[in-house]
């Protein structure tokens, strides 16, 4: 049976459990996370730290448009991830660390917007972004190389539908 849930502002949840968030727009809730400049006709925001504890490749993938059917998540247990849109919020699911496969009931769907950037822990279970209104181009950043250990399992007691607010949250 499919578990159907409404997917949340990234920034209105504690967030640690699965990573960090950088928010490039407005500050970071820590904002020692995010640093701002600006000059004659510029404005910049870096973070202060690497976002990611290894060497990383850079991607970008195309995720079909929200409502969407999530029926297995992935893990990275040698790299985290970050997560970041390109010109559209994005939304994908969330579950904590641990076990062979995550649960329907402990996935989180959540939405980043242009600007933020999630980072997923070691471990975090997620499934692929999908744009909030249509599909939707998003970035990551992740140690990959050829056969590296990613884990893709079926989401237990799920499959899980997600969807957004009717004006996809903006």
């Amino acid at each position: 049976m499919t578990l159907h849930k409404r997917a949340i502002d990234i920034a209105d949840m504690d967030f640690s459990p699965y990573g960090i968030l950088y928010d490039m727009r407005t500050g970071a809730k820590e904002s020692h996370l995010v640093e701002r400049n600006e000059g004659d006709g510029w404005r910049d925001a870096n973070s202060t730290q690497p976002i990611v504890d290894t060497l990383a490749s850079l991607g970008y993938t195309f995720g079909t448009g929200a409502p969407f059917t999530a029926r297995q998540m992935e893990m990275h247990g040698h790299t985290q991830e970050a997560v970041f849109p390109t010109d559209q919020a994005v939304v994908f699911l969330v579950a904590r660390a641990g076990g062979s496969a995550p649960r329907a009931e402990d996935a989180i769907p959540v939405i980043v917007r242009p600007g933020q950037v999630a980072v997923l822990h070691r471990g975090t279970w997620h499934s692929s972004a999908h744009g909030v209104n249509t599909g939707a181009y998003y970035h990551y950043l992740a140690l990959v190389y050829k056969n590296e250990p990613t884990v893709w399992a079926n989401i237990e007691d799920g499959p899980v539908s997600v969807s957004c607010e009717p004006d996809g949250g903006a």
